[in-house]
């Protein structure tokens, strides 16, 4: 259970948290000393893989990891761990490099904390590295759930639950009753989130008062950190500012949040006027520009532009702002970790994030809190062309092998959410069971470890049985 503490000196004061999100593929610590950041310092694949008493040891980790999400309805049929150098991406050039996994490059992550109350420890971008100058910098932070994407990880990082409790288990699930995927987070619709966030908190325990402010490159980052807004009772609408990549505009769900009028009208088009090619690639539509160190101008004016316009610092209540910082995750995904692009990107991500801090502390001087953490990492380019899969060949291979004539056992399979969702009804008209597609995964030489629904559903139920409970009552 993660919790969120908000120093009751920093409320009085009237300052503002600003969370700030990036994704950790840059980022490396060793032991207790930060070391120089640079792209190629990214946690390593290994050469070989767990074995013997380190395996069941990692396997049982694995499993624990996948129980901390499971929410019943949601989490799929079998749940897969590629192994530790290989992954599960789709046929699709703006994915070639795809996270999800338990291994090591994929759930370290940055977090510090920055401010004048925070006492300082060790410390290349030159933002960032002053930053963690003056920080607190936890070096061993990892995630510890499954799988590690983008909503779970914001609507994680937003609540303070697990998946298992804020109900966000991937990208999608598998609609049963309709018999289709349903990407959560569509449409900026916060419904799907189970549990209050740190926006839904703040806003009800200030009564309103509070400057709330959420962005997002994709709306599945976005909305979890905006929480439910005037979707939730006696909430109000807060501002949420979501990329569009049809459009290249900033929008909004109007249920439940508002969009400033001073966004309306920038779009990301501008970035290519003078040029509709960035190192090579043609980044001239609202989509591709994403994938280009260009875009990080784009996120950051609009959070300038917020700071600026609303009355953030100007009274006694503590305010928020919670930024997604996206970039990195699109150049990342498409080149990879080491690739040239995405050193590109990060300097320029670096050095519009102190613009942000500079509009921040323009508005408010050094009253603020700064807090910088991750989602996900990312991993590098595998060591050999095959240890790069794709999720349509782990359906046809299942359906080839159990059901070759209808091809109809395996209903969606999202690769970053490494869950299988199966018809169930198909699987017992066919005389199986969810174990032997499991044992049959488990054989092929890219798979880690493969789970059922009842492998985890069980550990997560004995995990509920060993957890302390806290000897008061959560009323007041």
């Amino acid at each position: 259970m993660r919790t969120f503490v908000v120093s009751p000196k920093l409320t009085a004061y009237g300052a503002v948290l600003l969370a700030l999100n990036l994704v950790a593929m840059a980022w490396r610590v060793s032991g207790q000393q930060v070391k120089r950041s640079s792209v190629s310092d990214a946690p390593r694949i290994r050469a070989t893989v767990p074995a013997g008493a380190a395996a069941v040891a990692a396997r049982q980790r694995f499993l624990e990891m996948f129980a901390r999400a499971y929410f019943p309805g949601r989490t799929g049929q079998l749940l897969v761990v590629p192994r530790e150098g290989d992954f599960i991406t789709r046929p699709d050039p703006d994915v070639a490099y795809m996270h999800g996994s338990p291994w090591k490059y994929d759930v370290s992550i940055p977090l510090m904390f920055a401010g004048s109350a925070v006492k300082t420890g060790l410390a290349s971008m030159p933002t960032l590295t002053a930053l963690r100058q003056r920080s607190a910098w936890f070096t061993q932070a990892e995630v510890n759930f499954l799988p590690t994407n983008t909503p779970v990880g914001h609507s994680t990082i937003s609540t303070g639950t697990d998946p298992g409790v804020h109900g966000i288990t991937g990208v999608s699930v598998y609609d049963r009753t309709h018999h289709r995927g349903h990407p959560l987070f569509a449409e900026r619709m916060p419904q799907d989130l189970m549990t209050l966030t740190l926006a839904d908190i703040w806003q009800l325990e200030t009564a309103g008062r509070a400057v709330i402010l959420a962005q997002g490159s994709i709306e599945r980052a976005a909305t979890p950190l905006a929480g439910h807004g005037a979707c939730q009772l006696n909430g109000t609408p807060v501002v949420l500012a979501s990329y569009d990549r049809q459009t290249g505009a900033w929008a909004t769900n109007p249920d439940c949040f508002l969009l400033p009028a001073y966004l309306k009208d920038r779009n990301a088009r501008t970035l290519w006027q003078t040029s509709a090619d960035w190192m090579g690639h043609r980044i001239d539509s609202p989509s591709a520009v994403r994938y280009s160190a260009l875009f990080p101008a784009f996120e950051a004016d609009a959070l300038i532009a917020m700071i600026e316009h609303e009355p953030v610092g100007e009274d006694d209540v503590t305010d928020l702002i919670l930024l997604n910082y996206k970039c990195a995750d699109f150049v990342g995904h498409k080149y990879g970790p080491d690739s040239d692009e995405l050193r590109a990107t990060l300097g320029e991500m670096d050095r519009h994030l102190a613009r942000m801090l500079s509009a921040l502390e323009a508005k408010v001087g050094a009253n603020y809190l700064l807090a910088v953490t991750a989602d996900h990492g990312m991993p590098s380019k595998p060591l050999s062309p095959d240890r790069r899969h794709f999720a349509p060949a782990i359906i046809d291979l299942l359906n080839e092998k159990f059901d070759p004539e209808a091809k109809q056992l395996i209903t969606s399979f999202e690769p970053e959410d490494l869950q299988i969702f199966v018809d169930e009804d198909r699987l017992k008209y066919l005389g199986l069971t969810l174990r032997d597609l499991a044992h049959f995964l488990e054989s092929q030489p890219f798979l880690f470890a493969v789970f059922t629904n009842d492998d985890v559903r069980r550990a997560a139920h004995a995990a509920k049985r060993v957890t302390p409970t806290r000897g008061r009552s959560k009323y007041k």
